[in-house]
């Protein structure tokens, strides 16, 4: 007998389906403890690659021994070296630089740049280079600083001469 005459069969009885094989599901807690080894693991590995790349290594490389240097109350007598050199023929060019020890030095870094940028790997030409300095030196003169003084381009121009003669006598004019 059917329902409906639909085929279905009345009055059967269920059978039980075997169930499939599940993967069993771990334990939370194992997975939390299986985790913590491996970072714990994972940060030994670090700290020792941590500690090998931290290691003073120059403490058992022979070295010459360091030297302190020390500012020194005494000024710089301007015929020495090449500096002096270089202020003489700033002197010769009607550069003044004040005697002081800021202008001075400030002067000394505009000739090594000078020679920084005439020389290789990159050099650039004698009116470019020039015309750095004389900007640079005007922006300081206009920002108030008291110790640089108004460059005009003809002074410039001497200061790289006077540059290019004493530090770097190699570079292109």
């Amino acid at each position: 007998m059917t329902i409906d005459d639909r085929d279905v069969p009345t009055g059967s009885a269920l059978r039980k389906q075997p169930r499939s094989a599940r993967p069993s599901r771990a334990k939370p807690f194992g997975i939390i403890v299986v985790a913590a080894v491996v970072a714990v693991g994972a940060l030994a590995g670090l700290s020792a690659v941590a500690d090998y790349a931290l290691r003073d290594r120059t403490a058992s490389s022979p070295a010459p021994p360091t030297r302190t240097v020390t500012a020194s109350s005494k000024p710089l007598a301007p015929g020495n070296g090449a500096d002096g050199v270089f202020l003489n023929a700033l002197a010769s060019y009607n550069i003044p630089y004040n005697g002081t020890e800021a202008t001075r030095q400030r002067f000394m870094e505009f000739g090594h740049h000078i020679c920084f940028s005439l020389l290789p790997p990159r050099p650039q030409s004698f009116g470019s280079a020039v015309d750095n300095i004389l900007t640079t030196a005007n922006q300081d003169s206009a920002k108030g600083d008291p110790w640089a003084p108004r460059l005009s381009y003809e002074d410039a121009e001497n200061l790289a001469h006077a540059a290019i003669n004493a530090y770097c006598p190699t570079a292109s004019k």
